[in-house]
């Protein structure tokens, strides 16, 4: 006999399924600097692999050392080890050479990673400071980092937005919500795998994040990545 289920119920129900989902897609992943693109091995990304990480995100242009050259190798090896996700990320700013404007340098960038064949889910644009990379004008970073991510966006590219609630007020400042529209990758060393911190991403016009950067080493067999939660 099918009975009518009161709303308690079915709000537990309800609780207890989104808590499974929730469970069921949490991942860890870790992510990686150009320096480390160049040293990682393939068994190097084996044993992150059998540690438990399913992603990674590895940058692609550094500032005014630009693109790295061996993207193409890095985003091959990490897929070939049973990554889930592989994404890249861009440093950018408008004092570094190369990179001004915002839009020509994201152009490129993006052209480059197609005539390397590079396959990637998520572009995230890194917005944080760094000794005489930026405008001291907060509004005009503001303006010159969205036109850039814009750009990405506008050439077919899924962008995200990486940055910490004391970066983003440095560098573009908390009157900036331009990019809100973006997924965020948020950065907060407490150790804790989950986004129960929600000072430390309620910034730029973001109410929910996507990805948090909470540890800032990996394990034994390659330990200079910084440690994720999805």
């Amino acid at each position: 006999i099918h009975q009518k289920k009161n709303a308690s119920e079915m709000k537990s129900q309800l609780f207890l399924t989104f808590a499974l989902f929730s469970v069921a897609f949490a991942a860890k992943g870790v992510d990686m600097s150009n320096d480390d693109c160049n040293a990682i091995t393939p068994t190097n990304w084996n044993c992150l692999r059998n540690n438990g990480f399913e992603f990674a995100i590895i940058e692609t242009w550094r500032g005014g050392y630009q693109y790295t050259k061996n993207i193409a190798r890095c985003v091959r090896d990490a897929w070939a080890s049973g990554m889930k996700h592989v994404d890249i990320y861009t440093f950018m700013c408008p004092r570094c050479r190369g990179n001004d404007p915002g839009t020509t340098a994201m152009k490129k960038i993006v052209t480059n990673l197609r005539n390397d064949n590079v396959t990637f889910g998520m572009l995230w644009v890194d917005i944080e400071q760094c000794d005489g990379c930026w405008y001291t004008d907060l509004n005009a970073n503001c303006q010159w980092i969205t036109a850039a991510s814009n750009q990405a966006a506008a050439m077919g590219v899924k962008v995200g937005i990486y940055s910490s609630v004391y970066e983003w007020k440095m560098t573009v400042g908390m009157a900036c919500k331009s990019m809100s529209q973006y997924p965020l990758w948020y950065a907060h060393y407490d150790n804790v795998p989950a986004f129960s911190d929600s000072w430390a991403y309620q910034f730029g016009g973001w109410s929910q994040p996507n990805i948090k950067q909470y540890n800032d080493k990996g394990p034994s067999c390659f330990s200079n990545v910084d440690v994720n939660w999805h």
